[in-house]
């Protein structure tokens, strides 16, 4: 048995099923992961979900006002929340039969409706305040009342955020420790007590008979019993009446049940490495949390009962460091496949996003939500395994931004942030997330956020990419039509020579070979952009701000083998780098400039990454101007596509 489907109106940030403002999600068997950023929605769908199953914990849970969907000035009068069951066996099919729904060549399922309705302030007044609440079977709640019977059956085991591990763990009745050992299929052998007083060295056979035998052995301790007759002569009897004596026992409990002694048992880790086990050595709260979830985990599979085997995690990377994150989803994504459980996770960790298959994420933005499925997105096959390895903990927290900024390499990755915030569209202001994939993957991470039915995302994404044609007043690189007019002989297998230059294609050929790149990424709430020229380096050359790359360039090779500048080598280099552009410009084009300096990162004379660091640098220090004044000396395709991200950001 497992959660099918979640359905929401009226429900906080979910609004009316009329203005396709509802929540309708379907979740998988196994693993869920829901990825967003905060008031996206994601706590929300975890709750209706508690709200109509209720939880194993027995959490206090009730419909508050606050709950109701509130538009502008208008909240809700009325709220449904349902949940899906599917999966049933054959027992719970018939645990359930009372309210379960039955079609045509479907295998019946158990639908459960909660509906809620405000009580609206009448002249005459009320003691009752709180919403009146049905829970009954059916589609839309047309079914019988849900019975008790039926609600111990599918509670949810829910681990709230930002949990209290150690208080979980601690002995107390009904704590989770017991309800795990309790519900594992030998612990229940455990509860027969055939103990004898008159015989007790017998060795004990189960729990409670572990337990009988220590009582007895302490109530029988001289020590014990000493004390035990003092306090019955010397001051319970002086106190009792002659027909109502006292009288008193010391022992471990009253009564030795499997519950109580279940109750009295605490969950520890054991002490670190260099430490004795015998000592007691308090854990961290991240260790502790992970023991929490372990336990959890055993209780929903080591059950041989009907009930739903459901765990809802909200967090999981509360307390633990990145690493540890990566080995909890990988744990968690291996015991739902495995033991047959149903795992619900709300994260805001971009280390959980990228352990966890992309297929069994829901992106949640604005109380929207849209699953990763492979039968949903405009991902193929071959890309689900592609980010299955390349899809790291950087690049995945293009899931929780606004908007998403895609770049072949670092040196963008660098720079483009840093004139974005000079050119008054802060990418940081605007929750935006510059993610660098590499030029094989563009495509790939491009197509993560669009759908199949063709819905937008609201998520502005942005792909900036290279024309890859070299323009024709570089010298350092040959095209067809130099080695033809060199004289260049063919390959072996006789094909001409690769195209490269402007002037080996026609302007319709590269209008096409524009359009192609910008094809094979586009789509949805995905716009692509591609240099004007050839690479972000170059266009950046041929731009307004090209006598800073160009002193960008010069402060690299300052560095030489030094590997970094001084703030005042720093200062006199970029001085003396001005002044030689200043004397280039004199008697050189800016296309020939560009192709010159060009060639020194076309052969990787100088590093990218660093040429991009001191041009950002420039950039934060206002050097290369602030706000509309930069934005127009940018190369046009970067002038758009931070326009796309941030849409009226300059004027």
């Amino acid at each position: 048995m497992y959660v099918h489907r979640v359905f929401a109106e009226n429900f906080r940030v979910f609004g009316t099923l009329i203005n396709n403002e509802h929540l309708e999600l379907k979740l998988r068997r196994g693993l869920n992961v829901l990825v967003g950023e905060n008031d996206a929605g994601k706590t929300c769908i975890v709750d209706v979900i508690r709200y109509v199953l209720l939880t194993t914990s027995n959490d206090w849970l009730r419909v508050e006002d606050d709950d109701f969907h509130i538009k502008n000035a208008l909240q809700a009068d009325e709220l449904q929340l349902e949940v899906e069951l599917r999966g049933l066996t054959k027992a719970q099919q018939a645990g359930l039969l009372d309210w379960l729904t039955l079609e045509d060549g479907v295998e019946p399922y158990l639908v459960v409706h909660l509906r809620a309705t405000r009580r609206l302030e009448s002249s005459r007044g009320s003691r009752l305040s709180s919403p009146v609440v049905s829970v009954n079977s059916g589609k839309g709640g047309s079914g019988p009342e849900i019975g008790s019977a039926a609600r111990e059956l599918i509670r949810a085991t829910y681990l709230k955020p930002l949990r209290d591990a150690l208080a979980e763990l601690r002995p107390k009745k009904g704590s989770r420790l017991s309800q795990v050992l309790r519900a594992h299929k030998d612990v229940k052998k455990e509860s027969t007590n055939n103990f004898d007083k008159r015989n007790p060295d017998a060795p004990p056979a189960t729990l409670v008979e572990i337990m009988a035998q220590a009582q007895h052995r302490i109530s029988t301790k001289q020590v014990v019993k000493d004390v035990r007759d003092i306090l019955n002569e010397d001051y319970l009897k002086p106190l009792s009446f002659e027909k109502t004596p006292l009288s008193s026992e010391i022992r471990v409990s009253a009564e030795l049940t499997l519950a109580q002694i279940l109750e009295r048992l605490e969950l520890t880790l054991s002490p670190p490495g260099g430490v004795s086990e015998d000592m007691a050595c308090e854990r961290g709260l991240g260790y502790n949390n992970v023991l929490f979830m372990a336990a959890e985990l055993l209780l929903l599979s080591d059950g041989d009962g009907d009930e739903l085997s459901l765990l809802l995690i909200e967090e999981p990377e509360a307390h633990l460091h990145p690493q540890l994150q990566a080995r909890v989803l990988s744990m968690l994504s291996d015991k739902a496949s495995s033991n047959g459980i149903q795992i619900l996770v709300t994260t805001h960790s971009p280390n959980i996003a990228s352990a966890a298959p992309v297929d069994a994420l829901t992106l949640i933005t604005g109380g929207k939500t849209y699953r990763l499925d492979r039968d949903e997105t405009c991902l193929d096959g071959s890309d689900y395994e592609f980010l299955r390895r390349f899809l790291d903990s950087t690049k995945a927290n293009l899931f929780f931004a606004r908007g998403v900024l895609i770049v072949e390499g670092p040196a963008e990755a660098i720079v483009l942030p840093a004139l974005a915030e000079a050119a008054g569209c802060s990418f940081e202001a605007n929750s935006i997330s510059t993610v660098s994939v590499g030029g094989v993957g563009l495509f790939r991470f491009a197509r993560i956020l669009q759908r199949k039915d063709g819905r937008k995302l609201p998520i502005s994404v942005a792909c900036i990419g290279d024309l890859d044609v070299v323009p024709d007043d570089v010298t350092f690189i040959k095209g067809r039509k130099d080695k033809e007019e060199n004289g260049e002989p063919k390959a072996k297998d006789g094909k001409n020579h690769q195209k490269r230059k402007a002037r080996d294609y026609t302007a319709q050929e590269i209008v096409e070979l524009r359009q192609t790149k910008i094809d094979r990424a586009k789509g949805g709430s995905t716009e692509v952009f591609i240099a004007d020229h050839w690479t972000l380096e170059y266009d950046l050359l041929r731009s307004g701000v090209a006598k800073h790359m160009f002193v960008a360039v010069k402060l690299e090779q300052a560095e030489g083998s030094k590997g970094y500048l001084t703030d005042e080598e720093y200062q006199t280099k970029r001085t003396e780098a001005e002044m030689e552009y200043a004397a280039l410009v004199l008697t050189d084009t800016q296309a020939t400039i560009a192709a010159d300096v060009y060639e020194l990162l076309h052969t990787k004379k100088v590093s990218k990454a660093i040429v991009a660091q001191y041009l950002a640098k420039m950039a934060r220090e206002g050097h290369l101007g602030i706000g509309t004044a930069l934005l127009k000396s940018l190369p046009l395709y970067i002038r758009d596509a931070f326009n796309h991200l941030v849409p009226g950001a300059v004027q």
